[in-house]
């Protein structure tokens, strides 16, 4: 027997299971909610910038999250209307145009004010050509509205005859006497990117409505994680409006609610994170969740449990904040909370070890990455629904 028991006294230990690796990318989803619709929007705005100028890495929100494939009927329509002109079938070309206008008018989120303006300048010029003086008066309004399309736009006299650019002049001076008028512009959600005259004014809300010639315009709406919006707005010296309501790439907006509801359970230093707070990660294929109420923000890592709070985003402090959550993700510390599973509460218990304050207490949970958890990001939105959710916008 002796032989055999130094034999299992000298057996060696099972070497532990090495930790397993982290299965997400290591880059950041950006969600910011408050009841301030207004006061999110300028918040996601600012937070996702700074993160990239301290070059964290963010989900790629149209990636994540791609609309329907472009509808591209109008562009080939655009493209025959330009050949035929260039093959000197002015009738032709005059047909493609008409209805590439007619298409776009159909199909405002789908257009361009500079693809606009061409096709308006060419039904102009096309007009002279083919149909002489009779059809002056329809060149210069056609040139009016390629105008207030494109600013820029000018008419070469080495390619147009004389009589197209009179007629053109003629344009730029009824555009002058038109006079203009202030154009409101908001979308439903907020934080839309607005197009207009092949300039990007900023986000909606607009907070001061741009003056703009007398005319029809064309408003385009975008924004990550919805499906691309325009709007035509017909605007008079007393004003006009153009309103555009986004719809949601599929899966957005379950993520955002998702997200709205882990923002309104931040946890700070009290305990593991949310079991939800990883599905979120995996379906942005992100290991990191900046979350945010709009003046407060904290970072978790999905994959281990660590979090990191207490960051102010406020102007003066919003640089630094960002800094910090990029060193966070640089070097992820090992694990020190574990994430909340699904397992009910024990009766009589307290429920698991883990969710005992003493246990956090003990193994120091009051630190990450030497960074002080100074409170917690959480939207006191009464309506239990987000106003704004952001992940990595531009």
């Amino acid at each position: 027997m002796l032989p055999l028991i130094l034999l299992v006294l000298a057996a060696p230990k099972t070497a532990p299971a090495p930790a397993a690796k982290p299965s997400l990318p290591a880059r950041a989803a950006v969600f910011v909610s408050s009841p301030d619709e207004a006061g999110a929007v300028k918040a996601e705005t600012e937070l996702t910038r700074a993160l990239e100028e301290a070059n964290v890495k963010l989900v790629d929100v149209p990636a994540a999250f791609p609309v329907a494939a472009r509808d591209e009927s109008g562009d080939k329509l655009v493209k025959d209307a330009r050949q035929a002109y260039d093959d000197l079938d002015y009738e032709g070309a005059a047909t493609r145009w008409n209805e590439a206008l007619e298409f776009f008018v159909k199909h405002p989120e789908l257009a361009d004010s500079k693809t606009l303006a061409d096709a308006h300048f060419f039904v102009a010029a096309l007009a002279i050509q083919n149909g002489g003086k009779s059809q002056a008066k329809k060149a210069q309004e056609e040139f009016v509205r390629a105008l207030v399309n494109n600013p820029s736009l000018t008419c070469d006299p080495q390619v147009y005859g004389a009589d197209v650019k009179k007629s053109f002049d003629k344009a730029v001076t009824e555009l002058g006497n038109k006079g203009q008028g202030p154009l409101s512009i908001e979308s439903s959600p907020p934080g839309a990117m607005v197009t207009l005259r092949g300039k990007e004014l900023g986000l909606t809300p607009i907070a001061e409505p741009p003056a703009v010639p007398v005319g029809r315009h064309l408003v385009v709406f975008a924004r990550p994680g919805y499906e691309p919006a325009g709007a035509w707005a017909d605007v008079s010296k007393e004003g006009g409006s153009a309103k555009a309501t986004l719809s949601a790439a599929p899966g957005y907006m379950e993520v955002r609610d998702a997200a709205t509801t882990l923002i309104g359970k931040g946890v700070g230093a009290k305990g593991p994170i949310p079991p939800g707070a990883k599905k979120v990660g995996e379906i942005v294929k992100a290991r990191f969740l900046v979350l945010s109420d709009g003046a407060t923000a904290e970072v978790w890592d999905v994959e281990s449990g660590n979090r990191l709070s207490g960051l102010s985003i406020s102007a003066e402090e919003l640089g630094e904040s960002a800094k910090k959550i990029g060193g966070f993700i640089d070097r992820p510390a090992a694990a020190v909370a574990a994430v909340a599973d699904d397992r009910p509460e024990e009766p009589g218990a307290g429920g698991p070890v883990y969710k005992q304050w003493w246990f956090w207490t003990a193994v120091g949970v009051v630190a990450v990455g030497g960074a002080t958890a100074a409170g917690v990001a959480a939207a006191n939105n009464p309506s239990g629904r987000a106003y704004n959710v952001v992940l990595g916008i531009p």
